[in-house]
């Protein structure tokens, strides 16, 4: 029996702790060849995030295939749609976080949203009915937690998915309406 010595075993143990979150990192990665297909609107407003309208049931299977493991629901309590039980069912990681109206679109929830992504163990499904409040909240988050300026916020919350709240925004991000 060969002995390694403690230098030898601390270096065994890295090494496979570096195998390890190797092996896990590429468990991670999203399957890019159909991300379009995944919700109604898709966008890619970060790395590792699908954003967009409602999935279907059907759609999340196929979000689950392709390597998703957290979905972020934005609807609120009384909209229709996929509920926590359905996804977790799934495998994956479910959280609901509510807007349910322009009022929930301010600094707290920018802030509270931004974390929220920041720990979600992805890749991250987020969605609302139709990506609108998606692009809303990444356009505040931008302003309020990575401090872009509100013309830079504005165009990160159109790439979002950014709609019909866009005077909304606007009016929050202190931009002049078109």
């Amino acid at each position: 029996m060969q002995t390694v010595g403690l230098a030898g075993s601390v270096l065994m143990i890295g090494l496979a702790w570096m195998t390890s979150a190797a092996v896990d990192a590429e468990a991670r990665q999203v399957d890019d060849s159909a991300w379009e297909t995944l919700v109604p609107n898709a966008r890619r407003p970060a790395p590792q995030v699908v954003s967009g309208g409602q999935p279907s049931a059907e759609q999340l299977k196929s979000a689950r295939e392709a390597g998703f493991r957290t979905v972020i629901n934005l609807r609120g309590e009384g909209e229709p749609g996929a509920k926590g039980q359905e996804i977790e069912a799934l495998g994956m990681e479910y959280r609901a976080f509510p807007i349910a109206s322009a009022e929930d679109l301010n600094e707290e929830n920018a802030r509270a949203f931004s974390a929220l992504l920041a720990d979600a163990d992805g890749p991250v499904l987020l969605h609302c009915g139709s990506g609108n409040r998606v692009g809303a909240l990444f356009a505040l988050s931008a302003f309020y937690v990575d401090g872009a300026t509100p013309e830079e916020a504005l165009e990160k919350g159109l790439a979002s998915g950014l709609t019909g709240l866009e005077p909304v925004v606007r009016q929050r991000l202190g931009v002049p309406g078109e």
